[in-house]
């Protein structure tokens, strides 16, 4: 299986797979040492139950991101090919002047926001949140918190959630003139991708 990295199409489903597949391989491998320590020993009161319980711990921790990628939804096919349409494929984005990224899940003590895809670049950040009833201006907020936490400061932050009004900004974005001292959006694609999940 071909390796997606943070900020790729079809992260979070790669990423779901990928912790079911270790959480799984965990809870077998603590159960494979308790009964190791049972069978020969011939009772639950040996060194291997504990090794196998500490065990647990990381299982269980991994089992939490289980749950938090079943949670969690990319970016539609339908929304990538529209968005593509505007800035060409990944491939191809070597000369578009903006950072780009997809799939990311941002997580806060509140709630959680699902980017499907933003843009970074000439002093502004943008995104698409799919997921019906995500608030659009709290997830702003949090996003520019974090930034300017990073030392990431004057950069608008806006955050869609109609796919058109979204291809629309690109569209606007892409015939800006390039500015003296913008902010350039790998910087801050690092520190999205840093409080993603």
């Amino acid at each position: 299986m071909h390796r997606i990295s943070k900020g790729e199409y079809g992260y979070i489903s790669y990423a779901r797979k990928m912790a079911i597949i270790r959480t799984v391989v965990m809870f077998v491998l603590c159960l494979a040492v308790f009964a190791i320590g049972y069978l020969t020993t011939g009772t639950r009161k040996n060194l291997l139950t504990i090794v196998a319980v500490l065990g647990c711990l990381p299982a269980s921790k991994s089992l939490v991101n289980v749950i938090m990628f079943m949670r969690a939804h990319g970016c539609s096919p339908e929304a990538k090919e529209k968005i593509e349409s505007q800035i060409g494929p990944a491939e191809e984005a070597g000369s578009f002047p903006y950072a780009g990224a997809y799939d990311l899940y941002l997580t806060s003590y509140q709630t959680n926001y699902p980017i499907s895809h933003v843009l970074a670049g000439r002093g502004m950040v943008t995104g698409l949140c799919e997921a019906a009833g995500v608030d659009a201006p709290a997830c702003e907020k949090h996003i520019d918190e974090h930034l300017k936490a990073d030392g990431i400061k004057d950069l608008t932050v806006k955050i869609y959630t109609d796919i058109d009004k979204y291809t629309s900004r690109i569209k606007a974005m892409t015939e800006l003139e390039e500015r003296e001292g913008d902010m350039g959006g790998v910087d801050v694609l690092a520190t999205l991708k840093a409080i993603s999940l």
